[in-house]
């Protein structure tokens, strides 16, 4: 028998609307939050291709960006994250009973969804929101200001990337746990919707779309895996240290993260072995 989550008030609204919420949540954790994060693995893997840093591009220089971030992505994560965690500590699973497989993979879809949304927090905040999480984490940006004279912009999403994940190994652990519970969380969210949606009816429709589920596990895992190893590998040069303190600095004087196309004349003083204090003159010009 495998288990069931109570609603969290007798009566009350999820009670009251458990069907609709249940079919819902199953369904926002497929469209769109999977779909993003199949397009996102997909995008990370272009490391591997040398060609992140137009694909990164692409996607800033979509309109409305930011609507459809948070209508798109966050609202919907909200959700399901919400009502995830209400299932996660009303549910009562029953593996210590029964040792089926559908009760250990109820008991792993709550356990890689508290971690998942762990890891999207940490992803977001140091690598959107530029967060300086002491020595777990460093500010991102897509493009840093460059050695040049007049400190004109220069692609750097690859070699931020890179700094990101060889920071420690303790930051690409986690992001190797993170990337794995994501995934999983994903595709047996996948297998367990089309039950909820009456898409499988039957034991063998439910095998059946199980190896489907599998597949889609293993691909998205080798995305994350070539993202991964990409970043991990890459090497970075002392001008990509040297562009990435310059733009830190910017960073926290200005509060600007510099964008393709900019420039930001600055000075710089020498105070030790390769070592300079940068000061920047005049806010950002538009090329």
């Amino acid at each position: 028998m495998s288990a069931t989550a109570a609603p969290a008030a007798e009566g009350g609204f999820l009670a009251r609307h458990h069907f609709l919420l249940r079919r819902l949540h199953s369904l926002s954790g497929i469209v769109p939050i999977g779909l993003f994060v199949c397009f996102h693995l997909f995008t990370n893997m272009q490391m591997i291709l040398g060609d992140f840093q137009h694909e990164v591009d692409w996607i800033h220089s979509q309109p409305a960006v930011l609507l459809l971030e948070i209508f798109g992505i966050w609202l919907p994560i909200a959700f399901h994250a919400g009502l995830g965690i209400v299932y996660t500590f009303t549910g009562k699973p029953n593996t210590g009973v029964y040792g089926y497989s559908d009760n250990w993979r109820y008991t792993f879809q709550r356990i890689t969804g508290i971690i998942a949304l762990i890891f999207i927090f940490y992803h977001v905040a140091t690598l959107r929101w530029r967060w300086n999480l002491g020595d777990w984490s460093t500010p991102f940006f897509t493009y840093a200001v460059g050695a040049n004279p007049d400190g004109q912009t220069v692609p750097f999403a690859m070699q931020a990337t890179a700094i990101a994940v060889q920071h420690s190994i303790a930051v690409l652990l986690l992001y190797i746990v993170g990337v794995l519970a994501v995934t999983y969380h994903f595709a047996n969210g996948v297998w367990t919707a089309a039950i909820s949606w009456g898409l499988t009816l039957t034991q063998a429709a439910q095998r059946r779309f199980g190896y489907v589920c599998i597949v889609i596990f293993l691909g998205l895992i080798g995305c994350g895996a070539a993202a991964l190893y990409s970043a991990w590998t890459y090497h970075v040069t002392e001008a990509d240290w040297a562009d990435y303190a310059r733009t830190k600095v910017l960073y926290q004087q200005t509060g600007i993260a510099p964008e393709k196309g900019q420039a930001f004349p600055y000075m710089a003083e020498q105070v030790g072995p390769d070592q300079y204090e940068y000061k920047f003159m005049t806010p950002a010009k538009a090329h």
